[in-house]
């Protein structure tokens, strides 16, 4: 029977022992987009911002944008109010009424808000792109066919019918408040052809956006297969929020049409692997819910999810590599697919096999899924090891870690990319719907996930300025000004700012640190009231991605922890601001 634990992590002792792993972790795999499971996981983040990056120079000339790069010239781009302040030339400038002059930013309620631009004087480039023409910018809104885990999961999902009324909703409040040079965005549903898996439907639909609807972007796409975002890369055509767990190797094939809107997994899987290294490493299994297993040396396992056949293999590179140097080694590494019907089976060989390499530590690099069923097959046999998050989706939100076994569960700890939750009244993309419109959206269940793509649609548009292309997009991007961070706003950016390998084409850019209380009574994301909450260390506290944490880190230690907020702290509100003008709000 597992035991409730408090202690903070002993001293260093000795180093870790050797074992048999042929190296320090297996070929990580990664379900490279896990289909309707990636849309759960956006409703359930409380607060939507957009990806946004600061301007390196002061230089406001004009010229034409480069590609590539980390950063690339600013020239040919719009020109924020940021880089002007930069430059000391705010006054030769027009900002329109829109712009708050005290923030640099568009007079919206949000964390983080688009940011202004100088109005400009000159007829746009016309029919600079496919899909983009002197007034109009088509996008193609992808809806995912029926069946699978969009049927399994479709309670918490809203209607197709509700969820294309926001899409539009928040479509024509952006055209009305954020300038594109005289051209609006006009959205386009495109009903998808075959399951999330299925790479021949992909690659056929890709083609379909591209050179039937003449679409300039696709705003998400199949989850479980590149092919339809790498089809889209070779057709030229942007996909946006379809890169949720795409190794960056993917976003370097891929560039500059690919985005995503989670880090990547080797942003993911270094900072997860870096805090085992600095807190974990050669000190005693004092989390474990086994008491012999307390007072014994760590030994690591992982479990991680793949495809067949596998897919990154330079990740796994790229971590050994950078670990080199530490004595992290496996005792056991396995590996599965996701396949629900398999799950059962699979979870009950892999919890036998983690208790045999006697492993302490388990570090969980998998879908949310999965630990359903091996939770409660460790617990069938009576193995309760440490379990380690590293901050997949989903498996960081209390709404699922409720449906794992609780004394399993009791026992893990690690890291989470989301924020601190909030009230679902208080997430921003609900709190910015009522601003302009006066009431909830349609969709109230997904309007964070639906808010994300558009918003960023939006940006990078108004930041290419008048000669709107990929290139453009990606350097205004990559020389926005980052949002500020907190524990219910993480610090969002792309380019030169955004979570490494740079350039990054996903964010969040920090995360923060997490441990599971199964006695904790409170609201989940989903606004649901239950047993069982995530505890966010010191707060919420955010650590820059790509950096260890400093100092021991207090787990399972009550004080200074929060479950969420009633509403954003200090430092994560959005500003106030009446309602825009002429928006219905105004108008009632």
């Amino acid at each position: 029977m597992p035991e409730a634990e408090e202690d903070s992590v002993t001293e260093d002792r000795d180093a870790v022992r050797s074992d048999t792993a042929a190296r320090p972790w297996p070929a990580i795999g990664w379900v490279r987009r896990l289909g309707p499971a990636i849309l759960v996981v956006l409703l359930l983040v409380a607060a939507g911002t957009v990806a946004t990056v600061r301007d390196r120079g002061g230089s406001v000339t004009g010229g034409q944008a480069t590609s590539g790069g980390s950063g690339g010239s600013a020239a040919g781009i719009a020109v924020t109010y940021q880089r002007a302040r930069s430059a000391g030339r705010t006054a030769d400038y027009n900002w329109g009424p829109g712009c708050d002059t005290s923030t640099g930013r568009l007079k919206l309620p949000m964390v983080g808000a688009p940011p202004c631009v100088a109005v400009s004087t000159k007829p746009n480039g016309g029919a600079t792109w496919s899909g983009v023409t002197a007034t109009t910018i088509t996008v193609v809104y992808y809806v995912p066919a029926p069946g699978g885990l969009t049927t399994a999961l479709a309670s918490a999902t809203d209607s197709t019918q509700a969820t294309s009324a926001t899409v539009q909703a928040f479509t024509a409040m952006f055209n009305r408040i954020i300038p594109l040079n005289g051209r609006k965005v006009v959205v386009v549903p495109f009903q998808a052809t075959g399951g999330s898996d299925d790479p021949v439907a992909g690659r056929a639909d890709a083609i379909s956006v591209a050179q039937d609807l003449h679409a300039f972007a696709s705003l998400g796409g199949p989850q479980q297969t590149s092919a339809y975002a790498d089809e889209l890369a070779r057709l030229h055509v942007l996909c946006l929020a379809c890169g949720l767990s795409v190794p960056y190797s993917g976003y370097q094939q891929d560039a500059p049409y690919l985005w995503g809107a989670l880090p990547s997994p080797d942003t993911l899987l270094t900072d997860a692997l870096q805090l085992v290294v600095s807190q974990l490493l050669g000190k005693d299994a004092v989390y474990a819910g086994e008491t012999s297993m307390r007072h014994r040396k760590r030994t690591f396992a992982m479990v991680h999810y793949d495809q067949n056949p596998p897919i990154y293999g330079a990740l796994d590179q790229k971590l050994t590599r950078e670990f080199a140097s530490t004595k992290l080694r496996l005792v056991d590494n396995e590996s599965y697919l996701l396949d629900l019907a398999e799950l059962p089976q699979e979870a009950a060989t892999i919890a036998a096999h983690l208790k045999a390499s006697n492993a302490t530590t388990v570090i969980f690099a998998g879908d949310p899924i999965m630990p359903i069923y091996l939770t409660k097959a460790a617990a069938a046999i009576g193995y309760y090891p440490e379990w380690v998050i590293t901050g997949t989706v989903l498996t960081d939100t209390s709404t699922l870690a409720r449906l794992y076994d609780q004394k399993e569960w009791a026992h893990a700890f690690g890291i989470s990319s989301l924020p601190v939750p909030v009230p679902p009244s208080q997430a921003q993309a609900r709190t910015l719907y009522e601003w302009y419109y006066g009431k909830a959206p349609a969709a109230s269940k997904t309007a964070s996930l639906i808010l994300e793509p558009i918003e960023l649609m939006f940006v990078g548009a108004e930041l290419a300025g008048a000669d709107l292309t990929p290139t453009t997009f990606q350097q205004g991007l990559f020389h926005m000004p980052p949002t500020t961070g907190g524990p219910t706003a993480p610090r969002i950016g792309f380019g030169p700012n955004g979570p490494p390998p740079l350039p990054a084409y996903s964010s969040p850019a920090d995360f923060t640190l997490i441990w599971w209380d199964a006695t904790a009574k409170g609201v989940d994301e989903e606004g649901a009231y239950g047993t069982g909450m995530y505890r966010y260390v010191d707060g919420g506290k955010r650590h820059a991605a790509g950096k260890p944490v400093s100092g021991t880190v207090p787990f399972f230690v009550r004080a200074g922890s929060v479950t969420g907020y009633a509403t954003p702290p200090p430092g994560s509100r959005p500003p106030s601001y009446p309602p825009w003008p002429g928006s219905p709000a105004a108008n009632m």
